[in-house]
C-alpha cells in the first residue's frame, strides 16, 4: 500500500493538508511538556492542529504504513469537522472547559482572589462533552477504516480488541479524562455491529470522502 497515495488524494478534499512530525517540531515538544498527564503524547499519539497532522516520527509512518493510514483517516474527521463549524469554534469546543483557564488569566489584573480559584477549577479534569463528541466520531471512523482496509488488504481486523482500546482512551489520562462515564460503550458496540454488517457506524456525508480515500490506499 502507499501512504503517500492517500496523502496525495486527500489533498483533493483538504487542500491545506500538511504532514509533519512531532520529533521535528519545537511547537509539539512544547505542547508535549504542557500535557504532562499524557506521557505518550510525543511517541504514541498523532495530533492535528488546523490542517496540519503531526505524527510522532517519520520512521514510524514508514514502518507501519497501514496503521498510519488508519490514523490519518481518523484525523481527517477532525479536519472535516473543524472546516464544517470553523476552525476557531472547533478548537474552542474541543478544549472546553480547560480553555477557560486562559480566559480567566486577565482576572488577575482585578483580583487574584477571584482569578486563582477559577484557574484552579478549570485546570481540573472536568469532563468535556465536545471533546468526547468529536473523538467519538473520529474513533468510530477508525474502526470503520480498520475493517475496510482489512477487507481491501486481506488481514484480520480484530475490531473487538480495537473497540476496547478506544473506549479506554475516553476514561484515562490520554485526553485528560475527557469522559469518565460508561455510556459510550453502547455507541461503540452498536458502531462495531453496523461495521461488521457492512454499514457505516453513523450517518454523515464525510464517509463518502472516507470511502474514496480508502480506495487510494
Amino acid at each position: 500500500m502507499s501512504f503517500l497515495n492517500l496523502v496525495t488524494k486527500a489533498k483533493i478534499y483538504f487542500p491545506d493538508l500538511q504532514i509533519k512530525y512531532k520529533d521535528q517540531s519545537w511547537f509539539m515538544k512544547l505542547i508535549g511538556a504542557i500535557l504532562f498527564f499524557n506521557k505518550s503524547f510525543m511517541t504514541s499519539f498523532t495530533t492535528t492542529i488546523g490542517s496540519t497532522v503531526y505524527f510522532p516520527t517519520e520512521s514510524s509512518v514508514k514502518a507501519r504504513p497501514v496503521s498510519a493510514a488508519i490514523v490519518l483517516l481518523h484525523e481527517f474527521i477532525h479536519i472535516y469537522d473543524a472546516k464544517k463549524i470553523s476552525k476557531p469554534l472547533f478548537m474552542f469546543l474541543y478544549l472546553t472547559p480547560q480553555i477557560f483557564v486562559l480566559l480567566c488569566l486577565p482576572l488577575f489584573l482585578i483580583s487574584w482572589k477571584i482569578a486563582l480559584p477559577l484557574v484552579i477549577l478549570f485546570s481540573l479534569p472536568i469532563p468535556s462533552y465536545f471533546r468526547m463528541f468529536f473523538e467519538k466520531r473520529a474513533y468510530l471512523t477508525s474502526l470503520y477504516a480498520v475493517n475496510a482496509l482489512a477487507i481491501r488488504l486481506n488481514f484480520k481486523p480484530l475490531l473487538a480488541i480495537q473497540n476496547e482500546n478506544f473506549i479506554k482512551l475516553f476514561n484515562n489520562s490520554s485526553y485528560y479524562f475527557m469522559w469518565p462515564f460508561d455510556n459510550l460503550r453502547k455507541d461503540f458496540d452498536d458502531g462495531v455491529a453496523k461495521i461488521k454488517n457492512g454499514k457505516r457506524p453513523f450517518e454523515d456525508p464525510v464517509f463518502n470522502i472516507i470511502d474514496d480515500l480508502i480506495s487510494a490506499v
